[in-house]
């Protein structure tokens, strides 16, 4: 009988299927969009299917997209506490994962966090602070 890595559940020699690498580029893509809620939606589909520690990465990455999303949507505590979460789940994977900087991704989510905590109550920030401030996914060279 033929050997069917995908079967088997055997990951090639980097780890991830050419699936798992399309899959996590188009989160990134959407992540990059401003398309949170999407973003979250492939990230949790990679995060559920993942068994490894490497899944974490899934996790912060679609935590700090749902914190933007409720930053956007005026739900400050819940912005605080995803960010925070999804940066902390990075930590392990520090510097970069998969050619993804996520060092600067989670100072920038942690930048963020500081920024919006430091408003007072009902505040928001301005489409300018907003921009300037907005996480970023970078490739790690």
């Amino acid at each position: 009988m033929d050997h069917d890595p995908q079967r088997d559940g055997d990951r090639p020699p980097n780890g991830r299927t050419p699936d798992e690498v399309r899959r996590f580029d188009r989160a990134l893509a959407l992540f990059e969009a401003g398309a949170w809620f999407t973003c979250h939606e492939v990230l949790e589909h990679l995060w559920l299917d993942e068994t490894r520690p490497e899944r974490d990465v899934y996790k912060g990455i679609l935590q700090i997209a749902v914190g933007l999303l409720h930053a956007e949507n005026g739900n400050h505590a819940g912005a605080l506490r995803l960010l925070e979460r999804g940066a902390g789940h990075l930590v392990p994977f520090l510097p970069a994962w998969f050619g993804v900087d996520l060092a600067a991704l989670r100072d920038e989510a942690l930048r963020l966090r500081a920024t919006l905590a430091a408003l007072p109550p009902g505040q928001r920030l301005d489409a300018e602070q907003w921009k300037e401030l907005l996480p970023r996914v970078r490739r790690a060279d």
